[in-house]
């Protein structure tokens, strides 16, 4: 009896010791696990932190772009004229469209054109006074209408033509009703003919050969698309004025300015009253009209300005031959 109750008391003592040992253990696993949590929790904070500090750093960034693209927009707007010209109208002398940077050098040509201001004083002379009626960029549909009517008033032109197919027949009428057939350029494309001399060497050149072989006139008489003073070559146009001296080839600009150039459709009232209102200022009054698509106004204000002319003392309309007084807006 006491050996058992003794077994008993060993197992009693053995199983006490074995839940000490276990109590022991987990009151040591508690802290290190509660630790490790608290490291756990600290490192993800700082992650959240500074992924935090990268997002508003991207958004400052962000922001920062969006400033200056609103910036460098108002710039442009503001860098940029309220009556900057729309070039999606603008066509050439054929009225076909044409890209960008050949429409901005229309417009520009053209606005030149319509408003130059010529010396007075560098061109004026004493005597009969002499105008002479000019007109670029033809032959178009409207160059026998142009012919009729200076066949009807009998005064001679003069016609500073570019190279175009179909229109033989006006090229020679030019020539057999006794106006002057003068050269203006074969493409007329302003990027082309002023890349170089020998571009506009080479465009001069076959507009002299294409008229050469319709009509059989060896033409010497030029005037430059835009005028000598144009501000669109990309060559110093003195170099131009050289080669054509060289060539021995005139060429003439224009003291007065029929205001047709332009896309904006001019009235008729209002290409003659451009025309007289400066024509007394000259005795040598180069007049400059165009002949070509879209321009009907000017054939229209034809009759009113010629009979204007001929109606005044001691004036005369002449064809411009070699022998007329030159008017150059540019010299060599």
């Amino acid at each position: 009896m006491e050996l058992g109750h003794n077994e008993e008391t060993d197992a009693r003592s053995w199983e006490s010791l074995k839940s000490q040992k276990k109590s022991g253990l987990f009151d040591m696993i508690v802290p290190v696990l509660t630790l490790m949590t608290i490291v756990n929790c600290v490192v993800i904070l700082v992650l959240v932190m500074n992924i935090g500090r990268k997002v508003n750093g991207l958004e400052q960034r962000v922001q920062l772009l969006q400033d200056r693209a609103v910036s460098v927009a108002a710039q442009i707007q503001e860098s940029e004229p309220a009556d900057a010209p729309v070039y999606a109208d603008v066509s050439d002398i054929d009225g076909n469209a044409v890209d960008a940077a050949e429409a901005a050098d229309i417009v520009e040509a053209a606005a030149l054109e319509d408003t130059h201001k010529e010396d007075v004083e560098r061109t004026n002379s004493s005597g009969i006074r002499r105008v002479y009626l000019t007109f670029d960029d033809g032959p178009s549909a409207n160059t026998d209408r142009i012919l009729d009517i200076l066949n009807q008033y009998g005064v001679k032109a003069t016609f500073f033509v570019v190279g175009k197919d179909g229109y033989a027949d006006q090229y020679r009428r030019i020539v057999e009703d006794g106006h002057t057939l003068a050269m203006h350029s074969y493409s007329h494309k302003y990027s082309e003919i002023y890349a170089s001399v020998d571009a506009y060497s080479e465009d001069l050149t076959k507009l002299h050969d294409f008229l050469y072989e319709l009509t059989g006139v060896d033409c010497s008489i030029v005037r430059f698309p835009g005028g000598s003073s144009n501000t669109i070559s990309r060559v110093d146009m003195r170099e131009l004025i050289a080669y054509l001296n060289r060539e021995q080839m005139a060429y003439f600009d224009w003291n007065v300015s029929s205001g047709d150039a332009t896309g904006t459709r001019t009235s008729a009232n209002q290409i003659a009253r451009n025309v007289l209102s400066t024509l007394d200022q000259f005795d040598n009054a180069v007049i400059l009209f165009h002949d070509a698509a879209g321009k009907d106004t000017t054939v229209d204000a034809l009759p009113a300005i010629i009979e204007k002319i001929l109606e005044s003392d001691n004036t005369v309309i002449l064809p411009i031959s070699e022998d007329t007084a030159r008017v150059q807006h540019l010299h060599e």
